[in-house]
């Protein structure tokens, strides 16, 4: 009699446990319910600060950082806006776990990629416990990134996944793309044998070069001489091209030009940083007709 009244608690006792796990849950998700309407709009914003130079942040971001309470951000985006993020609350920002989110760790059969993937998933929660309490508790959340976020931007795009039920918002920004093209001065869509102009990276080039389109290439970290090697199969050898780099800093944006015989020769042995962006194309050959 002592041992079923003992095994009917802990029975008891297990029922409770789980349900007032999933009564927190659901309390959680109201109250985040509750702070989107009642606020009537988005209490989570994706906001790009722009490219390069703090100065290309637009004021529409700058408004809707002002406005929020807690700010998720990069140390260098802290120290680039810190005259905007006076009296914020931060949370730490992960980049380096959303290769992996929706991913199952534990079907990962190499080891170290196994714990590297449930590392990110903690880090993951983590951040994604102190963004829902924010909102539960009435505040409003602001993650900036830079350039556009939704160009190549799978640091940013699970948040839309994510955060689906309070209705992220996104506030565009200034692209690498974008600015790369003022160091350019050309209209990219003015090419001779083809106005496409294609966005993309080494991978999918081979794919896309039939007609010949004007290609924006970004780089990822592709090593520069395999690059133009493989457009070398694939375009006439004195197609035009060009490297944009540092595309929206002042003080050392650069532009290098040459034909896809030559470019390698002009560049070198300098290594390029991450911020570079590579033109093929024959727009780069046309000339601005003077105005009467």
């Amino acid at each position: 009699m002592i041992e079923t009244c003992r095994r009917r608690i802990e029975t008891w006792s297990k029922s409770l446990v789980f349900m007032t796990f999933f009564a927190l849950i659901f309390f959680q998700m109201c109250g985040v319910s509750y702070a989107l309407n009642e606020k009537g709009k988005s209490a989570l914003y994706l906001v790009s600060v722009g490219v390069g130079d703090p100065d290309l942040i637009t004021v529409r971001a700058i408004n809707t950082i002002k406005k929020s309470d807690v700010i998720v951000c990069r140390e260098k985006t802290r120290e680039r806006f810190a005259e905007y993020l006076k009296g914020k609350e931060f949370l730490d920002i992960s980049l380096s776990g959303w290769r992996t989110y929706g991913r199952d760790c534990f079907r990962i059969k190499d080891k170290e990629k196994r714990i590297a993937c449930e590392q990110n998933r903690k880090k993951r929660a983590k951040l994604i416990y102190g963004i829902r309490s924010a909102i539960t508790a009435g505040k409003t959340v602001a993650v900036l990134g830079s350039g556009d976020l939704l160009i190549y931007g799978g640091p940013y795009r699970w948040y839309l996944k994510e955060f689906a039920d309070v209705n992220p918002q996104i506030i565009p920004g200034v692209s690498c793309f974008n600015a790369a093209n003022a160091v350019l001065r050309k209209d990219v869509a003015s090419g001779k044998e083809t106005r496409a102009v294609v966005l993309t990276t080494i991978r999918e080039i081979e794919k896309l070069s039939k007609h010949h389109p004007t290609m924006v290439i970004f780089t990822m970290h592709t090593k520069f001489k395999d690059l133009v090697e493989k457009l070398q199969n694939l375009y006439p050898l004195q197609t035009p091209t060009a490297v944009v780099i540092y595309a929206g800093y002042k003080e050392k944006e650069r532009l290098i030009k040459g034909r896809l015989n030559t470019i390698l020769e002009l560049v070198g042995d300098e290594k390029f940083p991450f911020e570079h962006l590579v033109y093929v194309g024959d727009f780069l050959d046309q000339k601005r007709k003077k105005e009467r």
